[in-house]
């Protein structure tokens, strides 16, 4: 009947046609790729989060450097050497922007000038570059410049004094 070579033993049990090669069936392995998947995907958004802020971070020191050497600019700016910056001191704080490789609409300004009339004759500053639109000696000016970063959405701004006396 059977060989000597086989080895059967009768368990009762109804004997299962399919072998088990120790193999993954395909439920263990999908269940085991959507496991991993849970753990990954925390750890991607916390990695993006990290490069957003690095980027966000690039971008504010670059916009502060600019804003400095904007300010630094216009309180040297000599007004008898150009007429052109007598009044509109936009000129030297836009060069800021060109010489970071930047667009010069980077950079806003705004400028008001001290008027010892306003105010009910307390004296303040009003819009405007000039009283006028000249020069006078003894003019100050309060120039507020603003930068905004060509890639990232980081806007600063600073207020300058500029006296002539």
């Amino acid at each position: 009947m059977n060989s000597d070579n086989e080895d059967i033993r009768d368990t009762g049990a109804p004997r299962s046609r399919r072998r088990r090669d120790g193999g993954f069936t395909y439920v263990e392995v999908v269940i085991t790729i959507v496991l991993m998947g849970i753990v990954v995907l925390p750890i991607l958004a916390a990695v993006r989060s990290s490069v957003r802020a690095a980027s966000v971070s690039r971008a504010a020191a670059e916009v502060e450097t600019v804003l400095v050497n904007a300010a630094d600019r216009v309180t040297r700016a000599d007004r008898d050497s150009s007429p052109t910056f007598q009044c509109d001191l936009s000129g030297p704080a836009k060069k800021a922007a060109i010489v970071h490789g930047w667009d010069a609409a980077t950079i806003t300004v705004e400028h008001e000038h001290w008027d010892e009339l306003a105010n009910g004759g307390s004296g303040g500053f009003v819009t405007g570059a000039c009283p006028g639109g000249t020069f006078e000696n003894g003019l100050v000016q309060l120039v507020r410049i603003r930068v905004a970063s060509p890639v990232e959405d980081v806007t600063r701004e600073l207020e300058v004094v500029k006296g002539d006396f």
